[in-house]
C-alpha cells in the first residue's frame, strides 16, 4: 500500500512492464520532454523519457501506456531485451547521483497511477484518474501530452510538465528546460504546535482505522463515511465510471495489511496522525494521515506515505 485518503492511494506499485513496436510510417519527429515535479522542497526536471505499453493489472488482456520520465538519460538499447522495463530504468539511475524518476500509467485516457522514485525512496497515488492529463497524440505509434497534478499540500507531489514520445524510440528525448533538478533553496516551514495526541491516535485514530478496514473490504459505503466531504463527492461521481469496481479492487490491494497509529497533533478543528504500516507483502512504510472535522465528527483527509525500495 501506502495508502492514502479516497479517492487516491498512495503506495508502492510494482509494474512487470511488457515492450511495443513502433509502427514505422511518415517522417519520425524528435523525442522531447520538458518541466518536472517538486516534492518535500526539492524541485527536478526529467531530461529523458521513455514509453511502451504494460499488461493492465487487473485485466492481463488489457493493455496500458507506461511512461517513464527521468532526470537522467535513458539507455534505450540497454532496455530493448528488458522484460521489466520499469526496473531497468530503476538500474540505470542508481549509480546517479541525485537521480529522480516519475512513473505514469494510463488506462483509457486517464492517468490510474503515479509514481515518484527517488534514491531508496517512493511516493505513489493511484484513483483511476489523477492529475489532468492532456493528450495532443495517443496513437499506436506515440504519445504526446501535458501532465499537470497539484496537491494543496505544497510539500507533497506536485508536477507540470509535457513529453512526446514515440513506442520504440532509440533516440535520446530532448529536455526544453534545464537538467537534473536541484533543491530548493527555500527552507520548510516551522511545523504548527498542537496537543500532542498518544499512541493509538484517540478519536482521530479511531476514524483512520474505520476508513482503513474500509479500504481493506472494498466497502464503499464506509469508505464514504470515514472521507471529507469533497473526498466523497468526487468518489460518488466515480460510481458512474464503468471502471469503478477495477478502481475499488485497485484501492483493497494498496490497501496496507496493518496499519499503527504512534501518536500526532490535534489542532481542535484538524489533527495529524503519525502512520506506521505494513503492506501485503511485508514492506513497511511511514507517513502522516491528516484528518479534518466536518459537523463535528472526524473525517480522514488525506494519507501521505513514504516506503524504502
Amino acid at each position: 500500500m501506502k495508502a492514502t485518503s479516497l479517492p487516491a492511494v498512495k503506495t508502492v506499485f510494482v509494474l512487470a512492464a511488457a515492450a511495443a513496436v513502433m509502427a514505422a510510417a511518415g517522417a519520425a519527429r524528435a523525442d522531447s520532454v520538458r518541466g518536472g515535479c517538486s516534492y518535500d522542497g526539492a524541485k527536478f526536471t526529467f531530461a529523458d523519457g521513455v514509453v511502451f505499453k504494460d499488461a493492465n493489472p487487473f485485466d492481463d488482456k488489457k493493455l496500458d501506456t507506461m511512461v517513464v520520465l527521468a532526470t537522467f538519460p535513458i539507455d534505450r538499447a540497454a532496455l530493448a531485451g528488458e522484460e521489466n522495463k520499469t526496473y531497468a530504468i530503476a538500474d540505470q539511475g542508481s549509480s546517479v547521483a541525485d537521480s529522480h524518476r516519475l512513473e505514469l500509467r494510463i488506462s483509457e485516457g486517464k492517468v490510474a497511477t503515479v509514481n515518484y522514485r527517488s534514491s531508496g525512496m517512493s511516493v505513489s497515488t493511484s484513483g483511476g484518474d489523477i492529475g489532468k492529463l492532456t493528450a495532443r497524440t495517443n496513437d499506436a505509434k506515440r504519445i504526446a501530452a501535458d501532465f499537470a497534478l497539484e496537491d494543496d499540500d505544497k510539500e507533497d507531489l506536485q508536477c507540470d510538465l509535457g513529453f512526446d514520445l514515440a513506442y520504440g524510440a532509440t533516440a535520446p528525448a530532448t529536455a526544453s528546460a534545464g537538467g537534473a533538478g536541484a533543491k530548493s533553496a527555500a527552507a520548510a516551514a516551522p511545523a504548527a504546535k498542537g496537543k500532542a495526541l498518544p499512541a493509538g491516535g484517540g478519536e482521530p485514530g479511531k476514524v483512520f482505522q474505520a476508513n482503513l478496514a474500509a479500504m481493506q473490504k472494498g466497502d464503499v459505503n464506509a469508505m464514504l463515511a470515514t472521507v471529507v466531504k469533497a473526498q466523497a463527492d468526487k468518489m460518488r461521481a466515480q460510481q458512474k465510471d464503468p471502471q469503478f469496481g477495477a478502481m475499488v479492487e485497485m484501492m483493497k490491494s494498496f490497501a496496507p495489511k496493518t496499519a499503527t497509529v504512534t501518536g500526532g497533533q490535534d489542532f481542535g478543528e484538524t489533527a495529524e496522525l503519525t502512520i506506521e504500516a505494513v503492506d501485503q507483502s511485508g514492506g513497511t512504510s511511514s507517513g502522516i494521515s491528516k484528518l479534518r472535522k466536518e459537523g463535528g465528527a472526524w473525517k480522514v483527509e488525506k494519507t501521505s506515505m513514504k516506503g524504502s525500495l
